[in-house]
């Protein structure tokens, strides 16, 4: 007895497709129209005298830079907590108090 195969119906849609334009003719039409360049990869280059950027240098601790990144993003969004709940905390604290005096008297 042979197993039939069963094939999964998906709600998964592709992309359309787009044909790329080659480099010839991209070439052709930046020398064609006088057009700048605009496309490419950005300049990693600096002056002798600054150095290397940490962000691109092999030899950096990248674990450094990601802690650093993520004590950032920690810091934000414990001030964005406090700013939208910092009221809270007063009128929590008013109503303690306020229920506390009642319960004494």
């Amino acid at each position: 007895m042979y197993k039939i195969p069963y094939y999964d119906s998906t709600s998964l849609e592709g992309e359309e497709r787009v044909e790329g334009e080659t480099i010839e003719t991209k070439m052709e039409r930046i020398i064609q129209n006088n057009e700048p360049i605009e496309d490419g990869a950005p300049i990693i280059h600096t002056e002798r005298k600054e150095g290397v950027i940490a962000a691109y240098n092999i030899r950096t601790d990248r674990f450094e830079i990601a802690a650093d990144a993520m004590d950032k993003v920690a810091a934000s969004v414990t001030a964005k907590r406090d700013e939208k709940y910092g009221h809270l905390k007063l009128v929590e604290g008013n109503e303690n108090e306020n229920t506390e005096t009642v319960a004494n008297t």
